[in-house]
């Protein structure tokens, strides 16, 4: 498990951005709890760190495909999933694995 970032820079509004292992990843704020995704999208590879977020689903600046940031589902394409990678908390500190997917 890697360090990305404390639950008090997430509770800013806006997500995390980092490397881990050489994967760019982006972590969301949801119901309280932090989410691990791939930091592009799987549909067109837009910057998915400049998408809107309504409750539990991102939406892609590039097209507006809409994701479900726990679960990584398209609604666009079921076939189409969103990376996500396993996410734990240690007191402030978030912790990621790209090992090991959500």
């Amino acid at each position: 498990m890697n360090k990305v970032g404390t639950m008090s820079e997430l509770s800013a509004g806006k997500p995390i951005r980092a490397t881990v292992d050489g994967e760019k990843i982006l972590i969301f704020l949801v119901d309280d709890r932090p989410v691990a995704t791939a930091a592009r999208c799987p549909h067109a590879q837009g910057p998915l760190h400049q998408g809107e977020i309504c409750g539990s689903q991102l939406i892609c600046p590039w097209h507006g495909w809409t994701f479900n940031l726990p679960s990584g589902s398209c609604e666009e394409d079921p076939d189409l999933f969103l990376k996500t990678y396993k996410v734990e908390c240690e007191g402030d500190d978030i912790l990621v694995s790209v090992d090991a997917h959500a």
